[in-house]
C-alpha cells in the first residue's frame, strides 16, 4: 500500500471540483497516507519537480490533480524514473479517467490511489516532447484554439459549443499528412493512443491506455457538411467501426506521421493549444508507471497485456 504521496494541483483545470479533492485527500488521510504539494506554475515545472522528486525518492507515488493536460505534465517527469502516477480528475473530458474506469467518487478515487494496480504505459512524442494521449491537427486545433478558459471552467463540455459552431462556420481547411510513408490531404486528424475522445465518446476499438499501439483517425472532409458528419459519427462512437464510418475516414495504425509540412496547420495535444505545423510525432516515446483500479488491469489482461507488479 502506497503511504506517502506528492501532489500536482492544476487550479486552472477545467471546471474545478474542490469538492472531489478535498474529499480525495481527506479520505487518505483518513487512511494513513501522507500528501504534500509540489507547487509548479507551469507544465514543465511540475514535470521537473516530478522528476526531482522521483530522484530525491521522497514519494511512492505522485498524484496529477487536474485535466489530461496535467496529467501529461506529471507523466513527462515521471517517465522512466519508476514513480508510479495516479490520477485525480478535475479537468472537463477527462479522457484518461474514462480509459481506465476511474470512479469520480472521492472514497473510490482515494483507494485507487492508495491500493491500485500499477501499469506500465508507452507514450509517443511530438518534435520530441514526450505525450501520452492523443494528437490533433485541423479541426479540432481550430475549436480549441477558440475555447475561452475562463467559459470552460464555468460550463465545462458545455463551452465547445460555440467554438464548434464558429469553426464550421469557417469552413474546411485542408492539410498534408504522412503516415509511414502514405500520404493523405486531410481537414482533422487524430493520433491516439487512447480509445476514448473528448471524455466517453469512443473514437476507436483498435487501442486504450496500456495497449501500446498508436492509432491514426485521418478526415478527408471535402465540405461543413462531411466534416460534421465525421463529428457526429465520433460521437455516436461510429468512427472506429468501418461499416458506420463516414467515407473519407481512415483508421490505421501508424509509427511515425508528418504533418503540415507543405500547409501550416494548428496543432492540440490532450486538448492545449500546440502551436502549428510542421510537426513529427513518433510512436515510441517515454514509458511510465500508471496507477489504475484492478478492473483496468483485467481488461488488459483480456487483451494479452503484461501487468506490472
Amino acid at each position: 500500500m502506497r503511504r506517502r504521496f506528492a501532489l500536482v494541483f492544476n487550479s486552472k483545470a477545467g471546471v474545478a471540483i474542490p469538492r472531489l479533492l478535498d474529499g480525495v485527500l481527506s479520505a487518505m488521510r483518513a487512511a494513513g497516507a501522507n500528501v504534500f504539494q509540489l507547487p509548479a506554475r507551469s507544465a514543465s515545472e511540475a514535470a521537473e519537480r516530478v522528476a526531482e522528486a522521483a530522484r530525491q525518492g521522497i514519494c511512492d507515488a505522485v498524484i496529477a490533480a487536474g485535466g489530461d493536460g496535467t496529467f501529461r505534465a506529471v507523466a513527462t517527469g515521471a517517465a522512466g524514473t519508476g514513480l508510479p502516477v495516479g490520477f485525480l480528475p478535475l479537468g472537463t473530458g477527462n479522457v484518461l479517467a474514462h480509459e481506465i474506469g476511474l470512479s469520480r467518487r472521492a472514497p473510490d478515487v482515494a483507494r485507487v490511489l492508495r491500493e491500485g494496480s500499477v501499469i506500465d504505459v508507452g507514450g509517443g512524442t511530438i518534435n520530441g516532447a514526450p505525450f501520452f494521449l492523443m494528437v490533433g491537427a485541423g479541426f479540432d486545433a481550430r475549436v480549441v484554439a477558440r475555447l475561452n478558459y475562463r467559459t470552460k471552467r464555468m460550463l465545462g463540455r458545455a463551452a465547445y459549443g460555440y467554438p464548434v459552431i464558429k469553426t464550421l462556420a469557417e469552413g474546411v481547411r485542408h492539410f498534408d499528412v504522412e503516415l509511414d510513408g502514405r500520404r493523405f490531404e486531410a481537414s482533422w486528424l487524430i493520433l491516439t493512443f487512447a480509445s476514448r475522445y473528448g471524455g466517453s465518446f469512443v473514437l476507436t476499438r483498435e487501442t486504450g491506455v496500456g495497449r501500446d499501439g498508436l492509432i491514426a483517425v485521418v478526415i478527408e472532409a471535402r465540405s461543413r457538411c462531411a466534416i460534421a458528419k465525421s463529428a457526429i459519427a465520433l460521437s455516436l462512437g461510429r468512427l472506429g467501426n468501418p461499416e458506420t464510418r463516414p467515407s473519407g475516414v481512415h483508421v490505421l495504425p501508424v509509427r511515425r506521421a508528418l504533418i503540415g509540412r507543405q500547409a501550416l496547420v494548428l496543432i492540440e495535444v490532450d486538448g492545449d493549444e500546440a502551436g502549428l505545423s510542421p510537426v513529427e510525432v513518433l510512436a515510441d516515446g517515454p514509458r511510465v508507471r500508471l496507477i489504475v483500479p484492478d478492473t483496468h488491469v483485467a481488461g488488459l489482461t483480456d487483451r494479452h497485456t503484461n501487468r506490472v507488479p
